[in-house]
C-alpha cells in the first residue's frame, strides 16, 4: 500500500523566511487549542466512521537513524505542534493495587493449561512490575451453561459439565500463574442451591485463599428467553424452568437468594453485581440492588465493549478501524460508567469492570486484530482508570478475532493488542500515580498523553498519536537529565503483524527477539523534545527532580 505523504513545492529566500518567522508564530500560537486535562480530559476528535487509514510508520532502524535536528527540532524553525506540561505539584491518583486482570470462559481455561508455560509468560509480561496479583475471572457466556454435579452422566450439548478434572486442571494453573479468581455463576439456567454446591466444591478444590469473589450472572440486563429456548431445546437439567423475564427488580431478589446459600458454604467470600452488559443505559439495575438488602455484595460490576461485531454497517456500534481510534472508543466508553462508578463508590463499593475488550462478539476481522487495538488499549485503560474504575478484566478466550494472543502447538501468535497491554504495563510501575497533565496542541493532532509517577522518583509520560500526521511535541517536565523513548511501532495502522516495542517482537516462546532500539534524549531551554510519528505511541521515562510531586493529594475521579 502506498505510504502516505507531503510534498512542499517551490523554494523561499532566507530573507522572506527570518520576515515571516513572527507572523508565522503568531499565526500558529493563535490557531492553537488549550486544553486543560484533568488527568488528563483530552479532546474530543470526530473521524468519519467508514474510512480506514493506512499510514506507514517509521521503522525502528529509521527512527534510531534520526538525528537529533530531525526529530527533535534542534534547529528549532518550526513551533512544536504539541506542549505537554506537568506541573512540580501537579495533582496525583493512585492507581489501585491489581488494576488490570483478565477474564476468560470455563471452556478456554483448559486450551490455555495446555501451554502452560507461555500462558504464564504472557501473564508476567501484561503485569506492571511491582503490582498485586493478577485476578482471573472466570465465566462470561458460559457461565450460564455450567452446571457441577459428579454423579450427571448425560447431559444435553449446550451444558459445559463442571468436573474435578476440570477443578485440577484449573488448581494447576491458578498454582503456576499466582492468579486469584472470580468465578461467576450460573444464574439463568442454574439455582441457588446449585450454586452453592458449585462454590463449596471449587472452595475445597482449588488453591486456598484463591477465590477472591463469585459474580451473581452474567449481562442478565440483555437476557432473552427466546433466545435460550432455542439454545436448550427446551431440554433442561433438574426441571429449571428458563425465567419468563430478569428486570432490575428480579435480578435483585435472586441476588438475595444466591447470597443467603452462599453465606452459609462461602461466608468470607465477597459477591458481585449485577454484570450489566450495558451499565450506560442500566445503571438504574445498580441503584435498585444497592438501594435493597443486597447481603455480601463486595463490589458492583458490568461490561463494556465500544463496538459489536453482531450488528451491520448501517449501525453506529459497527467496528472500524477510525471509530477504535476515535474517543468514543476510549473516554467516551469510560464516560458511558462514570454514573455507575460513582453510585458504586457512594455506597462504598469498588467498580470492576469484569470484561472488557474493543469488539465484543468475537471481534471483526481488519479491525480488531490490527494495530489500531494495541493503540486503543493503553488510552482506553487510563481512561477507565481515570473515570474511577477500580479494575478491570479484559475478556480473552482461545481463538476469536479480538483475542491478544493465542496459543497452539506452534507457541505464542502475539497479536498488536497484546503489545498495547505490555505497553500499558511498561507505562505503570511500584506504587503508580496518575499525573495532572496540561496538553497544548490542536484538536485535530489526535495526540494523547497519559503520565504516572513510579516509586524510585521515575516519571513515565506515554504519548499515543492516533492521527496520520506525525506531532512534534515539548514535554515540560520537572525532571532532569537524559530520558529514555521506548517506541511501538507497526508498519501500518491495519496491520496485523509487524508490529514493534522497543525495536523487538515476541516470538514463538515468548521472547523478545532483536536488539533494543531505545533512544535517549536530554532536555534543552524548552524541555524534551521528540517526533511522534503517525500512528504510533511512545514512551518516556525519566528521573524526577528532588521535591517534584513529592506531597501531592489525589484529586478524586473527573
Amino acid at each position: 500500500m502506498a505510504v502516505a505523504r507531503r510534498e512542499v513545492h517551490g523554494r523561499v529566500r532566507r530573507g522572506e523566511v527570518a520576515r515571516l518567522l513572527p507572523v508565522a508564530a503568531v499565526a500558529a500560537a493563535l490557531a492553537w487549542t488549550f486544553v486543560l486535562l484533568t488527568i488528563p480530559d483530552h479532546a474530543d476528535v470526530s473521524r468519519a466512521a467508514a474510512t480506514t487509514i493506512v499510514v506507514a510508520a517509521p521503522s525502528p532502524a529509521a527512527m534510531a537513524r534520526l538525528g537529533p535536528a530531525t526529530q527533535f527540532g534542534s534547529r528549532r524553525l518550526k513551533l512544536p505542534q504539541a506542549q505537554v506540561t506537568i506541573a512540580s505539584r501537579a495533582g496525583v491518583l493512585r492507581v489501585p493495587h491489581s488494576f488490570f486482570g483478565l477474564s476468560t470462559e470455563y471452556w478456554a481455561l483448559p486450551l490455555y493449561g495446555r501451554h502452560i508455560s507461555l500462558f504464564e509468560r504472557v501473564l508476567t509480561l501484561v503485569q506492571a512490575r511491582g503490582a498485586g496479583p493478577l485476578v482471573l475471572r472466570i465465566g462470561g457466556d458460559s457461565a450460564d451453561h455450567t452446571f457441577w454435579d459428579p454423579k450427571l452422566r448425560r447431559a444435553p450439548p449446550w451444558v459445559f459439565k463442571l468436573t474435578p478434572a476440570w477443578l485440577r486442571q484449573t488448581s494447576t494453573i491458578v498454582h503456576r500463574v499466582r492468579a486469584r479468581l472470580i468465578l461467576d455463576l450460573n444464574l439463568v439456567t442454574g439455582s441457588p442451591s446449585m450454586a452453592a454446591k458449585w462454590a463449596r466444591a471449587a472452595e475445597t478444590g482449588l488453591p486456598h485463599r484463591s477465590i477472591v469473589g463469585f459474580e451473581v450472572g452474567n449481562e442478565p440486563d440483555i437476557y432473552s428467553r427466546p433466545f435460550w429456548r432455542a439454545i436448550t431445546s427446551r431440554e433442561m437439567l433438574h426441571s429449571r424452568v428458563l425465567p419468563s423475564d430478569i428486570s432490575a427488580n428480579s435480578y435483585t431478589q435472586a441476588f438475595q437468594s444466591y447470597a443467603h446459600v452462599l453465606a452459609q458454604v462461602a461466608p468470607s467470600l465477597p459477591l458481585a453485581g449485577p454484570a450489566l452488559a450495558d451499565p450506560g443505559v442500566n445503571s438504574s439495575w445498580i441503584s435498585h440492588l444497592l438501594g435493597s438488602a443486597h447481603p455480601g455484595l463486595g463490589m458492583v460490576s458490568a461490561h463494556r465493549y465500544p463496538y459489536s461485531a453482531c450488528v451491520g454497517p448501517s449501525s453506529a456500534s459497527f467496528p472500524t478501524i477510525a471509530r477504535l481510534l476515535s474517543e468514543n472508543a476510549s473516554k467516551g466508553m469510560a464516560q458511558t460508567v462514570s454514573a455507575s462508578v460513582r453510585l458504586a463508590h457512594r455506597a462504598g463499593l469498588p467498580f470492576r469492570m469484569t470484561e472488557l475488550n474493543s469488539v465484543t462478539c468475537g471481534g471483526r476481522a481488519g479491525v480488531s486484530d490490527s494495530f489500531a487495538t494495541a493503540l486503543w488499549a493503553p488510552d482506553a485503560l487510563f481512561e477507565l482508570l481515570r473515570a474511577g474504575v477500580d479494575a478491570v478484566n479484559l475478556h480473552i478466550r482461545a481463538n476469536p478475532i479480538n483475542a491478544p494472543f493465542t496459543l497452539s502447538g506452534y507457541g505464542l501468535r502475539a497479536r498488536p493488542l497484546l503489545y498495547g497491554l505490555i505497553l500499558f504495563a511498561r507505562t505503570l510501575g511500584p506504587d503508580p500515580q496518575l499525573i495532572h497533565v496540561q496538553l497544548r496542541a490542536k484538536r485535530s493532532r489526535h495526540l494523547k498523553v497519559w503520565a504516572v509517577r513510579v516509586r524510585g522518583d521515575a516519571l513515565h509520560v506515554l504519548l499515543i498519536n492516533k492521527s496520520d500526521h506525525p506531532s512534534r511535541v515539548d514535554l515540560q517536565l520537572p525532571a532532569k537529565g537524559p530520558a529514555t523513548v521506548q517506541r511501538l511501532l507497526a508498519p501500518a495502522i491495519s496491520s496485523r503483524s509487524g508490529v514493534t516495542l522497543d525495536g523487538q517482537q515476541l516470538g514463538r516462546d515468548g521472547s523478545w527477539q532483536g536488539r533494543s532500539a531505545r533512544q535517549t534524549i536530554t532536555p534543552d531551554v524548552h524541555g524534551y523534545q521528540l517526533t511522534i510519528p503517525p500512528f504510533s505511541a511512545a514512551l518516556v521515562r525519566a528521573r524526577l527532580r528532588p521535591g517534584a510531586l513529592a506531597l501531592n493529594s489525589g484529586l478524586g475521579h473527573g
